[in-house]
């Protein structure tokens, strides 16, 4: 009897322990396939992170700062009047007359901008002669933008180079305008300007001196880079 107890018992224990590895094995199992599983996903978002890329965002902006135009084209002049010591208004006896330009701009900023112009102009006279007229100013201006149009102001001083018969002449020039351009493509834009030019002539006796009153209204292209 004690015999078989006894081998019952050793049984029992080798059963025991056969069944303990068993769970054993199952547990270690159980635990190391989350931990694969948290693995490959690890690296798989590792992967996406490299396969995104970052959002671009495009905003545009009708003028940036260092935008640069040359601006040419054919201007129309009509004398107003002159001013003198004696008289606001005088008749300054010429006919309107016509020319062309050309001229130059750099943005400092968004809007605004420094250049400078040159024109030849030509007027004929009462006595039929022709009064010739070179004006050089330096401009510094501001444009407003909106969409494709475009509203440029400016203010110019510069001088004036004049001659009529044998008689030559230098003046100061005084230069502001208004303009309207349309930005047909990113390379050019067509519109014109609207100015008034003051020219004084001063001399000596000042009973002589003159101030010249013009409108111009020109008609032109801008080629922007």
């Amino acid at each position: 009897m004690k015999r078989i107890f006894f081998v019952l018992i050793v049984c029992f224990l080798c059963f025991t322990n056969l069944f303990s590895e068993e769970i054993s094995e199952q547990e270690t199992t159980v635990q190391t396939e989350p931990a694969d599983d948290t693995a490959n996903k690890k690296d798989s978002s590792a992967l996406d992170k490299k396969d995104e890329k970052p959002e671009s965002i495009a905003v545009y902006e009708p003028i940036r700062k260092g935008d640069q135009y040359m601006k040419l084209g054919i201007t129309v002049g009509f004398p107003l009047f002159n001013t003198s010591p004696e008289k606001f208004a005088v008749n300054p006896k010429i006919h309107p007359g016509g020319g062309f330009f050309l001229g130059y701009a750099y943005y400092l900023t968004k809007g605004f901008s420094l250049g400078g112009e040159v024109e030849f102009q030509f007027y004929p006279t009462l006595g039929k002669n022709l009064y010739f007229s070179v004006p050089i100013v330096f401009n510094i201006g501001y444009t407003f933008a909106k969409n494709r149009l475009r509203f440029p102001l400016s203010f110019g001083i510069g001088g004036n180079f004049q001659a009529c018969n044998a008689t030559k002449y230098f003046a100061m020039l005084f230069k502001p305008a208004v303009g309207f351009y349309y930005q047909y493509l990113p390379e050019w834009s067509f519109g014109g300007d609207i100015a008034w030019n003051v020219i004084p002539q001063w001399y000596k006796e000042k009973k002589y001196n003159r101030t010249g009153n013009f409108l111009t209204i020109s008609i032109g292209a801008r080629y922007h880079f």
